[in-house]
């Protein structure tokens, strides 16, 4: 196993039939001079046949979220009155997931759903969503310099878009203006936090000197949650990897030299008291609600968070991209529109799917303030920046997808995140956690699950 590695998204080869040579020569999420700032009211071409349907469309999220879902098929109604959108709503991703699973085995999963990408892999091993790309294409749909090209690699698999990406939202840092800049500016060797370029980022020790500034009294300066979603990218921003395949992994690393040593930098300042939140401190109340009043300068989140954030008018909030060891590196949460192959509908959840992507159905999602949308120009348009709303850095997030990748696209991921978890509570929690033994058992753990030993043949 190599000391160190750099880590480099991997291009899905034969990505999409008729689309891959253009969506692979496209350019990532940096807006071009031609494009435009705004979106385009525009209506994709149907190729759909007429008559009443009515389409059950699976979704999930919190009541704001669900909300701008019950626009957006109110708009797409509108525009083709034949067709009823009837939502079928959940709290959350792993709600959803369950019942979907539950439907398919009874035979009734809805016509259109949303999914996230972790668990995108198993629905396609079980054969049960139609591939989208052949559909949308005949729909107008382009793929090329259109839409966030993480997010469209991330739904591809067995040379097609099996679902299409509606949300490419990276992590961040989110910090409290108020608790934050001022001791900043104070100090000359922190960066200017409400002017500090997007692309410019910030080092650990920048990160970690502002966090240390920011503890006085109540307040810890910044709270690490113990997930893979925060580790990863700070140990390849490091040069190393928690993985050896970043796309088709068959181990974690933690175990691994290099990755050890940027492990062990992050979690010095995770375990640290007197800068982030103790255990007990959290179980009385939570980092998100230390955040909203006041007693928590920084917190890592996705663009989920800004809804809950903006209920509060007197928190003045901000984000810039996660730190880095070495180089910029992030992850980013995508979640996509399937169309379930039992469908009895499957044209007009095409429509559907084309209107939602497209400019119009975009710019209703991007307005509720809680996705990254993964259509372009709606990433760059006012329905996305919000301009006058908190964060004033929207900028960060379509600028921090530039260094982002995604979860491996795996069936076996998600049992790795569920079975490695407590020992990742550990590793954040415990005062002097045993390494030599705990960081060989996440990996001895991970390879069970991700390349399980093949059954012996029998004599």
């Amino acid at each position: 196993m190599a000391a160190r590695r750099r880590h480099a998204r991997r291009l899905l080869p034969g990505l999409f039939v008729s689309t891959a040579l253009v969506l692979l020569a496209a350019c990532t999420g940096t807006p071009s001079s031609d494009r435009p700032t705004a979106p385009t009211s525009s209506t994709s071409p149907s190729a759909s046949p007429t008559g009443p349907v009515t389409l059950r469309f699976g979704v999930y999220g919190d009541a704001h979220t669900l909300s701008a879902y019950r626009q957006l098929a109110a708009a797409f109604t509108a525009a083709h009155p034949q067709v009823t959108i009837r939502l079928e709503t959940a709290p959350d991703s792993a709600a959803a997931l369950d019942r979907l699973q539950l439907e398919f085995t009874k035979g009734r999963a809805p016509d259109v759903f949303l999914m996230d990408h972790d668990d995108v892999p198993q629905l396609v091993a079980d054969d049960r969503v139609q591939p989208v790309d052949e559909l949308l294409e005949n729909r107008g749909v382009q793929f090329g310099d259109t839409f966030e090209r993480l997010g469209l690699e991330s739904m591809g698999s067995d040379s097609s878009l099996q679902c299409m990406p509606d949300e490419v939202s990276p992590y961040v840092v989110f910090y409290n203006r108020q608790l934050l800049t001022p001791r900043m500016r104070a100090d000359p060797r922190h960066p200017q936090a409400d002017v500090l370029p997007p692309e410019a980022g910030w080092t650990w020790e920048a990160f970690t000197s502002a966090a240390r500034a920011a503890s006085t009294g109540r307040v810890r300066g910044v709270y690490l949650p113990p997930r893979l979603t925060t580790l990863v990218p700070l140990v390849r921003s490091d040069g190393s990897d928690l993985m050896d395949d970043p796309r088709k992994p068959t181990t974690l690393t933690f175990a691994d030299g290099s990755a050890r040593a940027s492990l062990e930098k992050v979690l010095a300042l995770a375990r640290d008291p007197s800068v982030s939140p103790t255990p007990a401190m959290l179980a009385r109340q939570d980092a998100l609600t230390r955040f909203e009043n006041g007693s928590l300068a920084m917190m890592i989140g996705t663009r989920a968070l800004v809804p809950q954030l903006r209920q509060h008018p007197a928190l003045r909030f901000d984000v810039l991209p996660l730190p880095r060891l070495g180089s910029a590196q992030t992850v980013a949460d995508v979640s996509g529109y399937c169309i379930a192959k039992a469908s009895e509908h499957v044209p007009q959840a095409a429509d559907f799917i084309a209107f939602a992507s497209q400019d119009r159905g975009a710019s209703i999602m991007a307005e509720s303030g809680g996705i990254v949308p993964a259509n372009l120009a709606v990433l760059h348009s006012d329905a996305f920046t919000q301009p006058g709303s908190f964060p004033v850095n929207a900028a960060v997030f379509p600028e921090s997808l530039r260094h982002a990748d995604t979860m491996p696209f795996a069936t076996a991921w998600p049992q790795v995140v569920a079975q490695t978890q407590p020992f990742l509570d550990r590793l954040f929690t415990a005062r002097d956690p045993d390494l030599d033994t705990l960081l060989p058992h996440i990996d001895e753990l991970s390879a069970s699950l991700l390349a399980p030993p093949s059954a012996s043949p029998s004599p």
